[in-house]
């Protein structure tokens, strides 16, 4: 389409020419020159649109599939203008063979008279498509929402930016799985007053150390948090209850016990559970139900349904 609206822009800046060279043989050179380069544009966008659509067509889903070599994938989304999604890949379910990071496509626009960076929502699908993986794969996309202290623009943008990503990635067939940003960055232990984006890259450098070296600016957290994104979603999702551990799920395991972060040896990793979606509401009647204190922030709700849920597992285990 958008090679489409060129050609058309072009055909008028022609049209142009051959009237302004009866006027100004000075004018019909300039627009000509114009009309060229518009020409020019038109055919170098079409070709690259082209080239992405015969290398990545949602048709060719097998294709895809064997482009990335391994039987199991999963994506990783931060859906900020200054975010990224990230390949984790490998030949069983949780093993890394292969990590990549592709930054969000992003173009300038004019908000309210300034110039702003916002995502290229025209890009955002042929970058979809580029990842080489098959219909199906599961996204692990990160909400954007309302944090405290934000202002109206910038609640707005977040969630316009959750929305695109969300489209786009519905629209090419992947399982996208909703991540809260409290909810992993509680898991991931960065979630504690003071911690800073460098945090997450010193965090997702540790755990996946193949790729640290696209990792070393400070505006490569967003590559970064789409690594720590996948990685939470998938330990969340089951192999954090799995009976033996995969190697992704290892890894983040020994990431947290390295920041003093798991009680015991061995033991559930804390906010891997699945009492995040629910609200202090939800959580207080459950500890109630339990027999268990019901006051506290809902990080401490939560990890005191855990505690008791690990409680009760080696109480059954005991009894077994």
């Amino acid at each position: 389409m958008l090679a489409a609206r060129l050609a058309t822009v072009a055909r008028r800046a022609s049209a142009h020419t051959s009237r302004a060279t009866s006027s100004s043989a000075c004018s019909s050179s300039r627009a000509s020159s114009a009309s060229a380069a518009l020409a020019s544009a038109s055919r170098a966008r079409g070709s690259t649109v082209r080239a992405a659509a015969s290398t990545s067509s949602p048709d060719d889903g097998d294709a895809a599939k064997s482009s990335t070599g391994d039987s199991w994938v999963v994506v990783g989304c931060d859906s900020d203008a200054g975010g990224a999604l990230c390949v984790i890949s490998g030949g069983s379910v949780g093993v890394v063979r292969a990590v990549r990071v592709v930054d969000n496509p992003t173009s300038k626009v004019l908000v309210n008279g300034r110039e702003r960076v916002r995502l290229d929502p025209e890009a955002m699908r042929e970058t979809a498509r580029s990842l080489g993986v098959p219909r199906g794969t599961r996204v692990y996309l990160e909400e954007g929402g309302v944090e405290f202290g934000f202002s109206a623009q910038t609640a707005f943008v977040q969630g316009y930016n959750f929305g695109l990503w969300r489209g786009v990635l519905a629209a090419e067939e992947f399982d996208v799985r909703v991540v809260k940003p409290q909810a992993w960055k509680a898991a991931l232990g960065l979630k504690f007053k003071g911690s800073t984006k460098d945090d997450s890259i010193a965090m997702a450098r540790s755990l996946f150390p193949e790729i640290a070296g696209e990792l070393k600016r400070k505006k490569d957290h967003g590559r970064a948090e789409s690594l720590l994104i996948a990685a939470y979603g998938h330990v969340a999702d089951g192999a954090a209850a799995a009976a033996e551990e995969d190697e992704l799920c290892a890894r983040v395991r020994a990431a947290l016990t390295d920041r003093g972060l798991v009680r015991e040896e061995g033991g559930a990793l804390p906010y891997f559970g699945p009492y995040f979606g629910m609200t202090g509401d939800e959580l207080r009647k459950e500890l109630k139900a339990r027999g268990c204190k019901v006051s506290g922030k809902k990080e401490e709700l939560i990890l005191r349904l855990e505690t008791n849920d690990a409680e009760s597992a080696e109480k059954t285990s005991a009894t077994a």
